[in-house]
């Protein structure tokens, strides 16, 4: 499985690190061996980004490691004679994908053989390719993640994704297909492709509330924002909305990791609620975005726009107060 990784040296690398150690994100115990690597030149930079693997450790937390040589040095496949294989097609688009040249990596990969584009690791490598263009630095996010103790998660996802435009949603969109083409059900899927479509998930909120409710990119959706117009939040973009969220709280379960429980308890929270008033408004289980009724777009845009966990805050309120009409 390859992540997009970042060969540079990031300043904040060390803080963010020690943060997710001290959450519990990361075992300390892995901190220590990063610590080691880059003691021992191996840039920082290369783990806040995407890792090329993710290790399980025995509590079910997945941290991200890997190894230099992979992205920054030496291949033979550098060497090789036959630049137009899929082997050295692949190889190229992951170089390209360590300096963040989405495009050209991914039209790398479509230039394989169909053979060779029905491959897994070919796949989940066009899969990353997508997600890095959508915006997503995993990182980043899960530290983000963690810090949000007594902070609303839409906003959290807002501020990841900050700048994201409709094509960033098209390419978050094409990144979750991507892992769906792998498998479909979550328990088909291994417990690193679970993670990364969790954060794929995360991902694509997050590009859909910055596109949608904070155009111009500051960071912070407009106060005037209402979800509950389709003029302002179209029905396309509402409906993944909504997968982003059920497929990545599925998608985590399957994993086993821990990563993100909070934000996986807030929706899980939040539509027990929903239920409560009505329940048709529980959309919990659905992860097609077809298959999402009438009433269940009503109760996630009043989610998105309420000020409890994990809405956007544009309405002070929760569900009873915020009601999107029918």
């Amino acid at each position: 499985m390859w992540f997009r990784i970042g060969c540079d040296l990031l300043a904040e690398g060390p803080k963010t690190v020690k943060r997710l150690a001290q959450t519990n994100t990361v075992p300390a115990f892995t901190i220590s061996v990063m610590a080691n690597d880059v003691a021992h030149g191996m840039p920082l930079g290369m783990l806040l980004n995407w890792g090329e693997r993710f290790l399980r450790t025995s509590v079910g937390v997945f941290v991200i490691f890997i190894s230099c040589a992979t992205g920054c040095g030496w291949n033979v496949l550098e060497e090789s004679a036959d630049k137009n294989s899929d082997a050295a097609l692949l190889f190229e688009a992951r170089k390209q994908m360590n300096d963040a040249k989405w495009a050209d990596a991914i039209t790398l990969i479509q230039k394989m053989s169909q053979e060779g584009q029905t491959k897994r690791e070919t796949r989940a490598t066009l899969a990353s390719a997508y997600a890095g263009r959508c915006g997503l630095n995993l990182i980043h996010m899960a530290d983000s993640i963690a810090q949000a103790n007594g902070i609303n998660f839409f906003p959290v996802l807002l501020r990841a994704l900050r700048g994201a435009t409709s094509d960033s949603i098209v390419d978050c969109e094409n990144a979750e297909a991507q892992i769906l083409s792998i498998a479909s059900d979550p328990e088909a899927r291994l417990a690193d492709e679970n993670v990364m479509m969790a954060f794929i998930g995360f991902a694509k909120v997050g590009a859909i509330l910055a596109a949608n409710a904070d155009p111009s990119g500051t960071g912070t959706a407009d106060p005037i924002f209402d979800s509950c117009d389709r003029g302002q939040l179209s029905e396309h973009d509402l409906r993944q909305l909504g997968t982003g969220l059920t497929i990545s709280i599925s998608s985590l379960s399957a994993s086993g990791s821990s990563i993100a429980a909070g934000l996986a308890d807030a929706v899980t929270d939040v539509c027990a609620a929903a239920a409560g008033i009505n329940p048709d408004f529980d959309f919990c289980e659905i992860t097609d975005p077809a298959d999402f009724s009438a009433e269940h777009l009503q109760a996630l845009g009043t989610i998105v726009k309420m000020s409890d966990n994990p809405g956007l805050g544009t309405c002070t309120g929760g569900l009873m107060v915020c009601g999107c009409p029918p």
